[in-house]
């Protein structure tokens, strides 16, 4: 058995692949050349990655949306309809490769004084917004004060906002931010879905008016996008598409039968149950991207019973987790362990024990809060995330041992998001990982985060996240991050049950290059980044 190919078998599997036979006949060929699977593979993949051409109409399948939603900043709430949405129309100063690196966008360049508090971006020049307005500092600017606003209910943007000691423009062609603490992950952060740019003084905002690769021809929150490729956008390397289709669909069984049927030509977040067979089907691939999502139930520590942390650990050490890992999510992930920092982010805590499954301790902790059992209900809803119901069932039936009788409460999902998150005592929630250790604390569990869920305060956590920013000695900083996942692991109010892959289901007629794992839909930029092969 041939491991790798040698030059003749590659050129004659690339001529096969660029006959656009589908992925199971090239694998068929490819073993009857002798050719392992794992080299296969990687030949396909590598064709996947070829030259994009340009045009044709794209139709992605996805969910998260609601009839709620809008592209106003300051109202973005990250799920995946809308931020694909968003991320057609306008753009960022930043972006992140799927190997984690801070690049260009709108901005062409960046630099930092020797103390890191002054950041100095220089913006591409000729930039165009879709009404035909060249994109000046002063739009950057505005764009940033924006989040400043007492109406912001974006936590992520107005934090950032508010770390800002000035803001201003230099010029027309550059923006300075001068920090109040500083903070080297700075270009990182200024990524955000959210942090988007826009016409100075923009009112109407599903208009869509960006500087993005799409117009928009029609936009239904909660239900569908059709965006137009805008013939001034600034980049050849995104924008492929003549046309794209965004169809919210919230139901994975009806998304997977969507491309089945050729109504698609990629979905996300396949059936984890159903996905393998779905990557089996004739020219359909599965696509697998290792990153930070990961799946919670928010306990609010204000609210009882769960201001006792004693209720809290008895409800972690009830969670049988690998079996929400093999059964909800397909395997294709591994347990958590009640922090949100993934083993790919930099600074996890490779030493903190991880928690198993044990009613034992469980009741140990019930006794200790002066109970033998206790009733608690926990909001579900595949409107929070596929699998969400399946996993709260699960939870249901491991926790009875622990003498914790659980009550499933169902929730629609239109509308789950304003309605059940932040406002429950127990639900369920699904995180797009972000890619530092600073990013993901502070987004969900320093005390002042609008996107705090469990309501978490602790003076020595927020401590420590300052003294992390700010500090140089590597050595040091892991020490700190390292105490914060300890006590989030000890005294949060989040159970951090898995953290699982991004799977993406696709048409063998779609290419791509490497794809990010920072947030679902290649980092919400799917629809920019992927193209037809010629």
């Amino acid at each position: 058995m041939e491991t790798d190919p040698n030059n003749s078998t590659r050129e004659t599997l690339s001529c096969y692949a660029d006959k656009h036979i589908s992925r199971r006949q090239f694998m068929e060929r490819a073993a009857a050349l002798g050719v392992s699977v794992t080299a296969a593979t990687a030949l396909w993949t590598e064709k996947a990655q070829a030259t994009p051409a340009k045009g044709g109409h794209l139709r992605v399948g996805t969910d998260g949306g609601a009839t709620t939603d809008t592209m106003d900043p300051l109202q973005s709430i990250g799920t995946d309809h809308i931020t694909q949405t968003i991320m057609l129309c306008y753009d960022t100063l930043t972006e992140i490769t799927a190997d984690g690196d801070v690049v260009p966008s709108l901005a062409e360049g960046w630099d930092t004084s020797s103390d890191g508090k002054t950041w100095t971006f220089k913006l591409r020049k000729g930039v165009e917004f879709h009404n035909g307005k060249t994109m000046t500092a002063d739009d950057v600017v505005w764009s940033i004060r924006h989040h400043l606003s007492e109406n912001n209910k974006f936590a992520e943007g107005k934090s950032l906002a508010e770390s800002f000691e000035t803001i201003k423009a230099d010029g027309a062609d550059t923006v300075v931010l001068v920090q109040k603490e500083i903070n080297f992950d700075l270009p990182a952060h200024l990524t955000s879905f959210g942090v988007f740019i826009g016409p100075e003084g923009t009112t109407d905002w599903n208009s869509g008016n960006g500087t993005g690769p799409y117009t928009v021809e029609n936009f239904e929150p909660g239900v569908s996008f059709k965006g137009r490729k805008f013939e001034n956008f600034y980049r050849e390397d995104q924008g492929h598409f003549e046309t794209v289709d965004l169809l919210n669909i919230s139901d994975s069984s009806t998304r997977s039968n969507a491309l089945r049927t050729g109504s698609v030509d990629v979905i996300g977040q396949p059936d984890t149950k159903t996905a393998q067979r779905l990557g089996e089907v004739d020219g359909i691939s599965l696509l697998e991207a290792a990153g930070g999502q990961h799946f919670t139930t928010a306990m609010r520590t204000d609210t009882d019973p769960f201001t006792d942390n004693n209720i809290r650990m008895a409800v972690k050490f009830g969670i049988e987790r690998q079996a929400i890992v093999d059964k909800v999510f397909g395997g294709f992930g591994y347990v958590g362990n009640d922090h949100p920092i993934g083993r790919n982010v930099p600074f996890f805590n490779k030493d903190l024990a991880q928690r198993e499954y044990d009613p034992d301790k469980s009741r140990f902790y019930l006794k200790q809060a002066g109970l033998s059992s206790i009733d608690l209900t926990l909001a579900a809803s595949d409107g929070a995330f596929s699998g969400s119901v399946d996993m709260a069932v699960l939870m249901k039936e491991s926790m009875r041992e622990s003498g914790i009788n659980m009550t499933v409460d169902r929730r629609p999902g239109d509308g789950y998001w304003s309605d059940v998150w932040l406002k429950n005592p127990w639900c369920c929630v699904y995180w797009n990982g972000r890619p530092t250790a600073d990013w993901n604390f502070s987004l969900g569990y320093e005390s002042t985060s609008g996107w705090n869920d469990t309501y978490f305060r602790n003076a020595r956590f927020d401590e420590l996240l300052l003294a992390a920013r700010v500090e140089r000695d590597q050595a040091k900083r892991r020490q700190m991050y390292y105490e914060m996942q300890e006590i989030l692991h000890n005294e949060g109010g989040t159970t951090v049950i898995a953290f699982a892959s991004y799977l993406h289901a696709l048409s063998d007629k779609l290419g791509h290059d490497a794809v990010s794992g920072n947030r679902r839909m290649d980092d919400g930029r799917l629809a920019r980044r992927w193209w037809f092969k010629a």
